[in-house]
């Protein structure tokens, strides 16, 4: 007698390195929902990839056979190049009708503010436990199957961190963001002259010659100023990533050492 395996759908759950949190718990609460009914690929989930396996082309492969895919847009991941890779592979197959993408935003990110092509659909927020009901309504009634009375939103919406306590992990903070600005091509000796000309001399003059002016701590660098990495990427229109790689060491040419530092920011003292 033959034995006929029964397929299951394959859903695809694309985020960022820092947001596997946002991404397990709903993950976690899919299987329940789905009674295990669906495959679901979530890269963050321990043995989704096994070892020795070529990760791009696993993660391609199952882009190819997924009927839906859950995009976790973060402060973080709305700015990775690797989601919209991944947005990317699928939005033909969306158009075709053979795969939708849902687009599910962390509570900080406000919808209106997508970037398209993302503007275009219906996106949702993991802080309201309306939108996290209409995504399992939306899933349900595209694959066919699952109980709706099973979702309880407290489910993710309790498993969620803030985003302000998340711990961005260095493969995001490293990744090469999508950058065309004036400095591109530039090696970083040529990337920590413009650091130290736009942003360390000027504070230095003024430092030596306004001092009596420029007394408080967050009016210059030598002061303790709190310096935020990113901001100064886009205040000077740097490469992203660019302040926090090469930052300490433009400082050190003006005997500056840092005082605190910390994922997103640094705070310098003078060196005795």
């Amino acid at each position: 007698m033959t034995e006929h395996q029964i397929k299951k759908p394959t859903l695809f759950i694309s985020h960022a390195t820092s947001d596997g949190e946002f991404a397990n718990a709903v993950k976690q609460e899919v299987e329940k929902v789905f009674a295990n009914g669906i495959n679901v690929f979530c890269t963050s989930s321990p043995g989704t990839i096994p070892v020795g396996i070529d990760w791009l082309s696993d993660i391609e492969q199952k882009l190819g056979v997924a009927q839906a895919v859950i995009v976790i847009i973060t402060p973080v991941s709305i700015e990775r190049p690797w989601l919209w890779f991944e947005i990317g592979a699928t939005w033909s197959k969306g158009r075709s009708g053979d795969c939708k993408i849902y687009p599910v935003c962390a509570p900080e990110i406000k919808l209106s503010d997508l970037p398209s092509p993302l503007d275009r659909l219906q996106a949702l927020s993991m802080g309201k436990a309306a939108d996290l009901k209409l995504l399992f309504d939306a899933l349900i009634s595209q694959f066919g199957f699952g109980k709706i009375s099973s979702f309880r939103a407290a489910n993710i919406t309790s498993r969620i961190p803030k985003y302000k306590d998340v711990k961005i992990m260095e493969t995001d903070l490293n990744e090469k963001n999508f950058y065309s600005g004036r400095y591109t091509g530039y090696g970083d000796e040529e990337l920590s002259e413009v650091i130290d000309t736009r942003f360390f001399k000027p504070d230095d003059e003024n430092y030596h010659k306004y001092n009596n002016i420029y007394q408080g701590r967050e009016e210059l660098i030598h002061n303790g100023k709190l310096l935020h990495f990113r901001e100064i990427d886009r205040k000077l229109d740097l490469p992203p990533g660019t302040a926090k790689r090469l930052l300490n060491g433009v400082a050190a040419r003006y005997n500056l050492k840092p005082e605190v530092e910390m994922d997103n920011l640094v705070r310098y003292k003078a060196a005795r």
